[in-house]
């Protein structure tokens, strides 16, 4: 039995006067437990509710990892298509959606800055790019970031999260 009854039934809130919960104030798990946001990111992205590790990309990383600045090195590398494959789509396009849908420009990112305040490189693959699949710039991009570590004598933190070889590039991705 209801507390209260509805006078006048057929009553209803127009959209305009409905408010929004503001997008990414909150976080759901797959448990179905909701965690403020900033609650989550204080816990390293650990739903302090359930336990539940939240998926993140390297821009999280990042944050969590280098204590202030740091400064990306080999960002201007990019996958190119030189097969030309295509399947239901262009790999070119498939890039293109995906540079603009992640603001990555490919599936690794590798930086240099502080960590507890010693110097460390770090190379984090994303899966939101393509699933973190692995092509040449990839294979590129830490190959560059070891040569890099080494010479400088720092350590380096590789935070691996691939989806294996992309296969748009077939073998040369291995390269």
């Amino acid at each position: 039995m209801a507390w209260f009854k509805r006078k006048n039934k057929g009553i209803q809130t127009p959209t305009e006067s409905k408010r929004d919960i503001p997008k990414g104030l909150w976080y759901k798990s797959p448990t179905g437990k909701i965690v403020d946001t900033e609650e989550l990111q204080e816990n390293f992205y650990v739903s302090p509710e359930d336990d539940y590790h939240v998926r993140i990309g390297s821009k999280e990383y990042f944050e969590i990892l280098f204590d202030d600045d740091f400064k990306e090195i080999n960002s201007n590398l990019r996958s190119k298509d030189p097969l030309k494959f295509v399947d239901n789509k262009k790999y070119s396009d498939r890039l293109k959606e995906a540079k603009n849908k992640t603001n990555l420009k490919d599936a690794v990112r590798t930086a240099v800055g502080k960590s507890m305040g010693e110097k460390v490189v770090i190379a984090c693959m994303d899966f939101t790019f393509i699933g973190g699949s692995m092509g040449s710039v990839v294979g590129e991009k830490i190959s560059r970031a070891i040569d890099y570590s080494l010479k400088k004598k720092i350590p380096l933190i590789i935070i691996s999260k691939s989806g294996g070889a992309r296969m748009m590039e077939a073998a040369l991705s291995l390269m």
